[in-house]
């Protein structure tokens, strides 16, 4: 494999690794976590279960899509092992992909094993859903990472001392993210009849806690996606590069994308499709707030 041809493959892998979870979102959302029972790898113990229910295809699917994707990072490692130097951040960057694809199955599986699916509503399945989505963030920042080092020759510039402070604000969306996963759960488990009932609901000591966190995850969202909608803004009229500039305007423009579709969201009490458009608008917000953050920081003047 060409180097030309890793960046393809990164990229194709990128927009692989966003449908194998927006499909896993889609198990949640169909309570089909339970579909092939508590056996994992293996769906009721057969590596091709027979013909029952729907939600066991859709877990099998599922899990038939992450085994393949297990295989291709494997060798997405062992390409860029090949390709680069081992200075270079994308074999860097691929290592980090390999690492949370192994993670990011370990945490499948203790979903499974440990019945945290379907009705599960302890604490104990909101903690590991939490570190989930946080997996599910750094792997896709692996990848997209991969895909930006890759579009760069050898020599990579130094971070400039300005913008290392900024390595700290992926950290504010993984946040909002876990408190999205927390809310999504929520939603599953304790649908609300209508907006009023369901904020009363946020509020009350007798709710289930489940439905006393799910308010974080609006307010985070509209103060920290709304602060970095005008940091980033600020920074498109003053960025030193015009890729900078792009990157910045494009994270703004997300962000406040998001705040809206947000709001839409739960105004239309979270339709399927709104839900899975919700992940996918959030982790495109991400691989693009690491992209910025791995151009600013290099100081990058090319397009």
């Amino acid at each position: 494999m060409t180097k030309s041809g890793y960046k393809k493959f990164a990229f194709s892998l990128l927009l692989y690794t966003v449908i194998v979870i927006l499909w896993g979102a889609w198990v949640r959302i169909s309570h089909s976590g339970d579909g092939c029972g508590d056996t994992w790898p293996l769906c009721h113990g057969q590596l091709i279960p027979e013909a029952q229910r729907g939600k066991t295809w859709i877990e099998y699917a599922h899990r038939l899509m992450s085994g393949i994707y297990g295989f291709v990072v494997i060798y997405f490692w062992w390409a860029a092992r090949k390709l680069y130097p081992a200075e270079h951040f994308a074999r860097k960057a691929a290592l980090a992909t390999l690492i949370f694809m192994i993670t990011e199955a370990l945490l499948g599986a203790k979903l499974v094993l440990f019945k945290l699916v379907t009705t599960n509503d302890t604490p104990y399945r909101a903690f590991v859903m939490g570190l989930h989505q946080m997996n599910s963030f750094m792997l896709t920042g692996a990848v997209a990472l991969t895909f930006a080092a890759a579009t760069l020759s050898e020599a990579l510039p130094t971070p400039t001392a300005s913008y290392k402070k900024y390595k700290y604000l992926p950290w504010l969306i993984v946040a909002i993210g876990i408190t999205g996963a927390w809310a999504a759960l929520s939603n599953s488990l304790f649908p609300a009849d209508n907006i009023m009932d369901g904020f009363f609901a946020d509020f009350s000591t007798q709710s289930h806690f489940l439905i006393r966190l799910r308010g974080l995850h609006p307010l985070l969202a509209v103060l920290g996606a709304g602060s970095l909608a005008l940091f980033f803004w600020m920074k498109a009229q003053t960025a030193e590069t015009t890729l900078v500039q792009k990157k910045s305007m494009q994270m703004s423009m997300l962000l406040v994308v998001g705040i809206f579709f947000g709001m839409a969201t739960l105004l239309l009490h979270a339709p399927v499709w709104m839900k899975i458009a919700h992940l996918t608008l959030a982790q495109t917000i991400w691989v693009v707030l690491l992209q910025w953050i791995f151009f600013a920081r290099r100081g990058f003047a090319q397009d």
